[in-house]
């Protein structure tokens, strides 16, 4: 859905495969938005009063949601306290005010409200907004994961997310990956699956931002020597060969190697120029392709051999096949000397 060059999405593509709520009534709107998010007051500025409310959401907790209230309003929520959240402007733009800054949001740039004191925002017309929410200890344990360490306080992040860098252009693709996985009408994903598009989105998003975590632990430096380096990769590389076909995420790796995720990132990028993520996904994109290539197709299909090598959306999985090789998996199923 998204492209390199950073091209926003339009609105009524995103999460189209969910129902969308929809009403004029500023008080409904309130109402139904407080009961996703948190309480807030709403304060139309235009359109005579009412909104034009349209909302689509994957659920409390962890989501990726779609909010347009279709004219200018103010909204004073109270602090966030339980989860943290990421809004991009798909078009147009909104102010977030804190006691220490205003930021205004485009589509280039995020806004990330505290999670400790109140703020307020106005959203102009014709600012639809993608939001990410997490629960505030998922994304601490992922900080803490990230970056192999804990730090005293809480987590803090900084209150906008700029989109146009190499870092926030990766974050939306891993939103949209995530969002391609659920806004498939009455197809659930695998719940394996679901985490580690969970626990990408919650690393680009930490990767993407900066926080006291960041801050305090100089995430950019080089961790360690380059023999160090070339042990860990190729302790990784034979991790894969051995468990890529398991329920195993990124985090599960770089834990089983007694490491963070930043220290393998790091290593992996100075050694091979690649990332975990990336490697994981190859290494189950080759064994699915020797599995299709061996494979009966009056017996298997497409489907089953990408779920039993850790793909749980199939236009996802054939997608990434025909870039990895060329032609699509089916080719390769009926036909083992394709590849």
């Amino acid at each position: 859905m998204l492209t390199q060059q950073h091209t926003m999405p339009s609105p009524s593509s995103v999460l189209d495969g969910l129902p969308t709520l929809q009403t004029p009534d500023p008080h409904e709107a309130q109402q139904r938005i407080s009961q996703l998010f948190c309480e807030h007051t709403l304060q139309p500025i235009s359109g005579r009063g009412n909104v034009k409310l349209n909302l689509r959401s994957t659920g409390a907790g962890f989501g990726v949601h779609l909010l347009d209230y279709g004219t200018a309003v103010r909204i004073s929520p109270a602090a966030l306290k339980t989860f943290y959240m990421v809004q991009v402007p798909l078009a147009g733009s909104a102010q977030l005010r804190t006691p220490d800054s205003t930021i205004e949001s485009t589509p280039n740039l995020a806004s990330v409200p505290p999670i400790d004191h109140d703020f307020s925002m106005t959203w102009q017309a014709g600012t639809p907004q993608l939001i990410v929410t997490a629960p505030r200890e998922l994304l601490s344990d992922a900080a803490a994961a990230l970056y192999g360490a804990r730090l005293e306080g809480p987590l803090k992040l900084a209150n906008s997310m700029d989109m146009a860098t190499p870092e926030g252009r990766s974050f939306l693709r891993s939103v949209f990956e995530y969002h391609d996985l659920l806004n498939t009408p009455g197809a659930a994903p695998a719940p394996y699956a679901r985490r580690l598009h969970e626990e990408m989105v919650l690393a680009r998003w930490l990767m993407a931002v900066k926080s006291n975590f960041s801050t305090a632990l100089s995430q950019w430096d080089t961790p360690a020597e380059d023999s160090k380096n070339s042990s860990l990769v190729c302790s990784f590389s034979e991790l894969l060969d051995a468990h890529s076909s398991e329920d195993v995420n990124v985090g599960d790796l770089a834990e089983a190697l007694g490491v963070s995720i930043r220290t393998l990132q790091v290593a992996l990028a100075k050694e091979l120029g690649s990332t975990p993520s990336q490697m994981l996904r190859e290494t189950r994109l080759r064994r699915a392709h020797a599995m299709l290539g061996e494979a009966d197709p009056r017996i298997d299909s497409v489907t089953s051999i990408a779920e039993r090598c850790g793909f749980g959306h199939l236009g996802r999985f054939a997608q990434a096949y025909r870039q990895q090789f060329g032609f699509a998996p089916s080719q390769t199923l009926r036909s083992p000397s394709a590849g």
